[in-house]
């Protein structure tokens, strides 16, 4: 039986309220997922899926609900717990790299273990298996500006998964690329998801990038509003079915 990697309560985020002029990003989004799962979620412009991915990765708190990564309820924790918890149970993937341009390529994929205290023989070996399964081990003396796109993103990607997080957390991650590498993005993604069981949950507007998760939960005005499963689905049907659930949200707008 399959164990929920997040839990995902009655989150509710307000802004403004304070100053007596409260938004309401999140409306009570509820939904759980389980390890190995490869979830995307959906929504137009100030839907609110940017906020619900910030409260999951502890940029930002919920003002009210539960959120549960890993069996461990993170609404709870103080700034210090959750810089260590983000650290050692998350990995990220974001659309600009957030590569650091004095490090090089192997600095960079390190850096999560480094800030662990990691031993550097062990760095060493965690390195360069990820780097062999993303096919980045001739770029790691390089550094940033000397790599394309697709290579820095696949250190992104590498940099993300080296520490064996719970869970991938993914920001728009083709938002940056050609489409040629965003194929080559999703395709490793996938594959990651598949030959490796790890999770990932992915924030994407792109139906393409979408098409390649196992489940879409859509968001319109802070709360979900409809669920997908792609199943069996070749990924080109999966694609036509979220075209049209864009669509239908599209026009609820109008």
């Amino acid at each position: 039986m399959k164990r929920s990697v997040i839990i995902v309560k009655n989150i509710q985020k307000v802004y403004g309220e304070k100053r007596g002029n409260p938004s309401h990003a999140l409306k009570g989004i509820s939904f759980s997922m389980d390890e190995g799962e490869f979830v995307g979620v959906m929504g137009p412009s100030g839907s609110g899926k940017t906020t619900l991915l910030n409260v999951i990765s502890t940029l930002d708190h919920a003002t009210d609900g539960l959120v549960e990564i890993a069996g461990t309820n993170i609404t709870k924790m103080r700034q210090s717990e959750l810089a260590d918890f983000r650290s050692k149970k998350l990995g990220f993937i974001f659309q600009d790299f957030n590569l650091l341009e004095n490090l090089s390529i192997y600095e960079n994929i390190a850096l999560p273990l480094s800030l662990q205290g990691v031993s550097s023989n062990k760095i060493g070996t965690k390195v360069e298996k990820v780097t062999k399964m993303l096919r980045i081990s001739d770029i790691l003396s390089k550094y940033p500006s000397e790599v394309s796109g697709g290579q820095k993103q696949r250190a992104a990607a590498a940099r993300a998964i080296v520490h064996d997080p719970a869970i991938i957390l993914a920001d728009e991650p083709t938002g940056a690329l050609d489409s040629k590498n965003a194929a080559s993005l999703l395709e490793t993604v996938a594959n990651l998801n598949e030959e490796q069981g790890t999770s990932i949950l992915m924030v994407t507007h792109d139906a393409y990038s979408a098409s390649y998760c196992k489940r879409i939960l859509f968001i319109q005005d802070g709360e979900l509003y409809k669920e997908i499963h792609r199943s069996q689905m070749p990924r080109h049907v999966f694609y036509k079915e979220i075209l049209d659930v864009l669509a239908e949200l599209g026009s609820e707008k109008r």
